[in-house]
């Protein structure tokens, strides 16, 4: 019983570690024209109310922004010539600006803005229209695709990020290769057009994420 036991214990650390995924060889609904935008109606800033991630829609495409948290020392402020602290504002961080900051202890913390193309110029993941409120984004993730849902709404815009565990149900869609990524094995499956529409529901049955418009 001993021994016994001290096989399955052994055992339990690799199916964690082996826990399969799966991502896509090309982007989604397959066959689907790649778009360079989002209908001009949506055009515009999509703020998340608890993350503070920006989702920015225009004529050039789709950009994430986010609020990068550095800190500067007061040894360090008191050593560079460049940076100082004026009424709770910090400047020389960014060239040409300042940024607000906050001190506890001895750092002085500010935010960045970081704004990142995902669609446009530079880009190589893929836009797909749906329909008229409703889009695939394939983000690529190495060599192969992972997709979002994005559905605009009376509101602002959802976004359900696909599920990337290896579900039974994809034994039915060809896989052409298995990769090996973050010590994990990955199928890459390429569904028929005809496969989409059960394969959509398995995807996106995850999390809402909810965007705000500014």
């Amino acid at each position: 019983m001993k021994n016994m036991l001290f096989v399955c214990l052994l055992a339990i650390p690799s199916a964690f570690y082996a826990q399969k995924t799966v991502q896509f060889a090309d982007p989604l609904p397959t066959g689907q024209a790649f778009i360079k935008q989002v209908d001009k109606n949506y055009f515009g800033s999509y703020k998340s109310a608890t993350s503070g991630t920006i989702y920015e829609f225009d004529e050039n495409g789709v950009a994430i922004v986010s609020l990068i948290v550095a800190y500067i020392t007061r040894e360090q402020l008191r050593e560079s010539s460049t940076i100082e602290v004026r009424n709770g504002y910090l400047f020389g961080v960014v060239a040409g600006d300042s940024v607000p900051c906050v001190l506890e202890g001895e750092r002085y913390y500010y935010g960045i803005r970081n704004k990142q193309v995902i669609i446009g110029e530079g880009s190589l993941n893929q836009l797909t229209r749906l329909d008229a409120k409703t889009y695939v984004l394939n983000f690529l993730e190495g060599s192969y695709f992972e997709p979002s849902l994005l559905t605009f709404t009376a509101n602002g815009l959802e976004i359900i990020h696909g599920n990337t565990e290896a579900l039974p149900e994809y034994d039915r869609i060809l896989t052409i290769n298995t990769i090996t990524r973050y010590n994990s094995p990955v199928n890459i499956l390429a569904p028929t057009a005809e496969q989409w529409p059960h394969l959509r529901k398995l995807l996106f049955e995850g999390e809402r994420l909810f965007y705000v418009k500014e």
